[in-house]
């Protein structure tokens, strides 16, 4: 009987040893489902992105509510399709965009129009916004991860101040309401997230809280943050159909827009 007791307790610790050993690094779920997440050639995503903006007594609210497909990412025959609404100060403007072949094709308020754009810039433009809610690992100082079902749900907190770049690529993946301001500088005050990995190993949705300051020829403006985006059935193939007959766009030099 001792014998057996002995072997008995001997079994469960090895079990208990191989189940502590078995628990994945929050890290390293978090930089595996990142990894597939560039690999992606095709990406279908939403997000919504609201921000308040004060100067002394004065006070913004801007918002941007997006969708997002994009198919043949680094290649040739990559094409892009965003639509979404951007509201501020009480006024929303529809955001159409279209990409294929060379040309970025949109509809400005039922003006359609189009102009040449590099692929290269495009592919830059379209990772860039996509990629606004992921934060490079490096930069994260607490994570952690719990189940929830099939699910990892990863929660973290950032280094404010390695942000400075990544505050800079997420303002200009905003596009054109943020050009023409000037050099503005970058002071991150608080960072923190959530991201969702799903069974199979790629981000679901994902969210991050911001606080920073922007400053602009000695004007400083504190801007509070909230992205949230969904993934839809990552990993899959994106289907993109482009909106109407690209014949019936006018084409026009991208200057126009201020581009």
């Amino acid at each position: 009987m001792k014998k057996l007791t002995t072997m008995l307790l001997s079994a469960a610790m090895i079990l208990s040893l191989a189940g502590c050993g078995g628990k994945q690094d929050p890290k390293e779920i978090y930089d595996a489902a990142a990894k597939k997440a560039q690999e992606m050639t095709s990406v279908d995503a939403s997000y919504v992105l609201d921000m308040n903006m004060t100067q002394g007594e004065e006070n913004m609210d801007m918002s941007m509510d997006m969708n997002m497909k994009i198919d043949g990412i680094n290649s040739e025959s990559m094409r892009y399709l965003m639509d979404g609404t951007t509201s501020a100060m009480g006024q929303s403007m529809p955001t159409n965009m279209y990409y294929e072949g060379g040309y970025c094709y949109m509809d400005l308020m039922g003006q359609k129009v189009k102009y040449a754009m590099d692929l290269d810039e495009m592919t830059a433009q379209a990772t860039q916004s996509l990629g606004g809610v992921t934060v490079d690992s490096s930069y994260l100082k607490d994570i952690k991860a719990e189940k929830d079902g099939d699910n990892q749900v990863l929660t973290f907190t950032a280094d404010a101040s390695k942000m400075d770049t990544y505050a800079k690529d997420l303002m200009s993946s905003m596009g054109s309401a943020m050009d023409g301001l000037g050099d503005i500088t970058y002071t991150i005050k608080e960072v923190s997230g959530e991201s969702v990995v799903n069974k199979d190993g790629y981000f679901s949705s994902a969210k991050i809280k911001m606080v920073m300051e922007m400053s602009l020829e000695g004007e400083t403006v504190s801007v509070d943050m909230n992205m949230d985006m969904t993934y839809n059935n990552p990993g899959q193939a994106v289907e993109i159909t482009a909106p109407g007959d690209l014949d019936s766009y006018t084409e026009i030099d991208a200057s126009m827009l201020g581009l």
